[in-house]
């Protein structure tokens, strides 16, 4: 389970920890006691790292995915108008575009539900 949607990483953290168990069990080894007290080193090198640090730091943030569905559909809608709004040569400023743009942002996407959606990202990931 150790996976951090945000940066689509796993096998780093898993990697991480792996060494981290080999490093407890080493220990254990050489002070003779495979108990779970004797292990217990594993979980002190996991809180030390970056590993249990990251999991905490991004523990949110798929909720957060799971509960606004508009990053999935409408944003990349608007994202898409956009770039072509701006990217189409057709004689108009781009301050008219950027004007086009907010206007199809506001009709698709109120401008509380647009703060709200920042201020739960930014929750996520504090």
């Amino acid at each position: 389970m150790l996976f951090n949607a945000l940066h689509r990483e796993g096998s780093n953290l898993a990697m991480a920890s792996g060494r981290l168990a080999a490093e407890a069990i080493m220990e254990a080894l050489e002070k003779g006691d495979l108990s779970r007290k004797g292990l217990g080193g594993y979980v002190a090198r996991l809180e030390r790292s970056f590993v249990l640090k990251d999991m905490k730091k991004y523990r949110d943030f798929p909720k957060f995915l799971h509960e606004h569905k508009e990053l999935f559909t409408t944003l990349p809608e608007l994202a898409s108008h956009a770039a072509r709004e701006m990217l189409t040569v057709n004689g108009v400023t781009k301050k008219q575009k950027q004007g086009a743009i907010w206007r199809s942002v506001r009709k698709k996407m109120s401008l509380m539900k647009l703060l709200r959606l920042l201020w739960d990202g930014w929750r996520a990931v504090k």
